[in-house]
């Protein structure tokens, strides 16, 4: 018997894309890439918008699942969507050390209730066979802009912070923005720093996502909600940082005692599979998208199988690794790697694993693991897949600002279990308010700075690349480059216009290379 229904994934990750109807469902499935029909650029060259599928499961009086609820097996499936955008009203992108930042816009006089870009609710109900055609949709009435039609700095500002649909089963589809960044006052972009910029807008947001569902003997369980972010496009989508943004979450659940360490059992042993090798893969991967100051590709790389690897080696490995703090966030002690900043920019060294995934390399360099499953792209979609497959592509650490979401999600943010935020203590645009705005300021000048004794340390190459191959060629050239035939750095002007223009790395013939660019 179902008393209780739960949206999943918890937290959705859609992201903008400036075609006017391509679209794509994001991850669903642990380890699931996403790969649209036809590419991530529709017939004009523009990048599909990712959208988020939310999905509805059942559970028991004791909190076991029963089964995927969809419109066949339920009388009706009411969703609503709440998401904003209160950049421009927030304070000043910073570290959590800061305890009193200046507020965005601290000059503007008026009401500061503009700075925020809330549209109302938007409602999605049954079954939508066309939703693969969202042209035919919105001709249909079943797919709806969520915009934003307001005074924004005493200026008229009208965009689209999304699109909601169903599917043919009832299932929520939310796209996120077309990638808009404007000022309606006329400000540059010279006098803000990496992250703030008075005077602009952006369409990245995020909310609420909430359901009302009627069961066929008439009852109507409480549904748990879950939450939307709507992030810049990833344009390395076969690559994952190496610290994710599941492994933070995790790791945040444990810390808040939401979920129990699995140390807590005896018998526990990481699985090479899906614990230890992922860490390794995410790690060697990053040759592809930044060059450590090699002008050329080197071919030998991450070669071992690491489970055969002799005890002296292992250890060698595990050596190099930065110790993490027991606080979140700050600077590891001892190692070298990973060669990524902590959230402590610029005073910090380098960031470190997780306390989590660092104590599973310790048990794998102890030889106290187990060979594992690894996952199945075909699994049935379930609850945990979903949560994973939707986080794991997202930027983990370190958290200056970040790339989906900053450090109050680790940290700040109330959960009422793992993974699934207290939304009766939230309000839309609350995840997005930290980012940089416009994004592309802090996208373009986030790559790879020089650390302690003149070290470079990386930012998230995984999401925004730094170095690049083109296809036969094994010379490293500058990803945000003006053009093909001019390498030098994209200026911000030119980032805010041309965006869409940066090449996607995708994998092809066992290298990742970047596709043509328009």
């Amino acid at each position: 018997m179902i008393k209780t229904i739960k949206i999943f994934p918890p937290i959705g990750i859609a992201r903008l894309g400036n075609s006017p109807d391509g679209y794509f469902i994001g991850p669903e499935r642990l380890d699931e890439v996403a790969a649209p029909p036809g590419g991530f650029r529709d017939a004009s060259q523009k990048i599909k918008r990712q959208a988020a599928r939310f999905h509805l499961f059942g559970f028991d009086e004791n909190n076991k699942l029963v089964q995927e609820l969809t419109s066949a097996d339920v009388d009706s499936i009411e969703w609503t969507v709440h998401i904003a955008n209160t950049k421009a009203a927030a304070e000043f992108f910073h570290p959590k050390s800061v305890t009193n930042p200046p507020m965005r816009n601290a000059n503007f006089k008026g009401d500061r209730n503009q700075l925020k870009l809330i549209p109302g609710p938007i409602s999605a109900s049954g079954p939508n066979p066309d939703f693969t055609d969202l042209n035919k949709s919105k001709a249909l009435g079943k797919a709806k802009d969520i915009r934003v039609n307001q005074l924004f700095l005493d200026q008229q500002v009208n965009l689209v912070l999304g699109t909601a649909t169903t599917d043919d089963r009832g299932l929520l589809v939310v796209m996120g923005g077309f990638g808009e960044s404007k000022s309606p006052v006329g400000a540059d972009l010279s006098g803000g720093d990496f992250a703030d910029h008075d005077g602009w807008y952006d369409d990245v947001s995020d909310g609420l996502i909430s359901a009302t569902v009627k069961l066929k003997d008439g009852t109507l369980p409480v549904v748990s909600a879950a939450w939307l972010i709507v992030a810049p496009p990833k344009y390395a989508p076969g690559l994952q940082n190496v610290v994710s943004l599941y492994d933070t979450l995790f790791q945040s659940a444990v810390d808040r005692d939401l979920l129990p360490s699995p140390f807590v059992d005896p018998g526990f042993k990481p699985s090479l599979a899906t614990d230890i090798l992922p860490i390794f893969y995410r790690a060697g991967n990053m040759r592809w998208v930044y060059n450590h100051g090699e002008d050329t590709f080197q071919p030998s790389g991450f070669h071992h199988t690491f489970n055969q690897m002799p005890p002296a080696s292992k250890a060698l490995v595990f050596n190099r690794l930065s110790k993490p703090s027991q606080t979140p966030g700050n600077p590891g002690t001892g190692g070298s790697m990973p060669k990524m900043w902590s959230d402590l920019y610029p005073a910090g060294p380098n960031g470190t694993l997780t306390r989590i995934q660092y104590q599973m390399l310790q048990m794998w360099k102890d030889g106290n693991f187990v060979p594992g499953t690894p996952p199945n792209p075909n699994a049935p979609i379930s609850p945990e897949g979903l949560t994973r497959a939707a986080l794991n592509p997202c930027i983990g650490a370190a958290f200056f600002p970040g790339i989906e979401a900053s450090w109050k999600i680790r940290d700040v943010f109330p959960f009422v279990e793992a993974f699934r935020f207290d939304a009766s203590k939230m309000q839309p645009g609350d995840v997005t308010s930290q980012m940089s705005l416009p994004w592309q300021s802090d996208f373009l000048d986030c790559a790879v700075e020089s650390g302690n004794a003149g070290i470079d340390l990386v930012w998230w190459p995984a999401q925004r690349p730094i170095a690049i191959l083109k296809p036969g060629s094994d010379a490293y050239i500058p990803w945000a480059r003006q053009s093909d035939s001019d390498t030098t750095a994209m200026s911000l002007d030119a980032m805010i216009t041309d965006w869409f223009k940066l090449g996607f790395v995708l994998e092809q013939n066992g290298r990742f290379e970047e596709q043509p660019r328009p």
